[in-house]
């Protein structure tokens, strides 16, 4: 996935809304994203999941001109990633870390509550990319290793609530947000880790997210 170029294009993209005479707002932000992903059955009645990982990530909202409050959004989030955390019987799968990134596209509506504070309802679709790799040891030897990747589409919502402060010429805010996916993923068969599949991986991928967030209007 080219995330870097996502991030590019909506700074870019708020640049350019900046130079346009308008009484229309625009938003950049940037964001730290905290996920985990969902756990794992690794063997018969044994699962396993990766820790909390958290990652950064800018986002740009333009305001519609037809429509006060309503606007559309870009953004994406560079990779973050956690390590699976068994090492038990044996068997140690603490190598295996577990990289998840996005782009987004959507819309976002904000509510004023008083002059400086919006809250924000938020849909969107987010190009994924899921990731495992690492080695799998059973008595310090590696048995196997893991080496799978996929992409995928999937919309997520989100809630925001933010401020906004006065510093000279500059609208600086901040704020917190938390978000949910109502697609998800099960896993159906029990394989080795050296033979994940898609279907498999996909079935660890992050439900939620929370995070904060700082930006400027233009």
């Amino acid at each position: 996935m080219k995330i870097t170029k996502v991030l590019v294009t909506a700074l870019s993209a708020g640049t350019l809304f900046a130079q346009t005479p308008t009484q229309l707002d625009a938003r950049i932000q940037a964001f730290g994203e905290m996920i985990r992903p969902t756990s794992l059955t690794v063997a018969a009645g044994v699962k396993d999941q990766a820790g909390t990982s958290v990652g950064f990530g800018v986002r740009f909202m333009g305001e519609f001109a037809s429509s006060r409050n309503w606007y559309y959004e870009i953004g994406g989030k560079l990779d973050s990633s956690s390590n699976l955390a068994m090492n038990s019987g044996g068997v140690d799968l603490t190598d295996i870390k577990i990289t998840s990134s996005y782009w987004s596209l959507g819309v976002g509506y904000l509510v004023p509550l008083g002059q400086n504070v919006s809250l924000g309802f938020h849909l969107e679709g987010r190009g994924e990319a899921l990731a495992a790799q690492g080695a799998v040891f059973q008595g310090g030897v590696v048995t196997g290793r893991v080496d799978a990747g996929t992409t995928y589409l999937r919309p997520w919502g989100r809630v925001s609530l933010d401020g906004t402060f006065t510093m000279g010429k500059l609208r600086p805010y901040i704020g917190v947000e938390v978000a949910a996916t109502p697609l998800k993923t099960t896993q159906t068969q029990l394989i080795a880790l050296s033979d994940m599949d898609n279907r498999t991986l996909r079935s660890m991928a992050p439900r939620v997210s929370g995070a904060l967030y700082a930006g400027l209007h233009f």
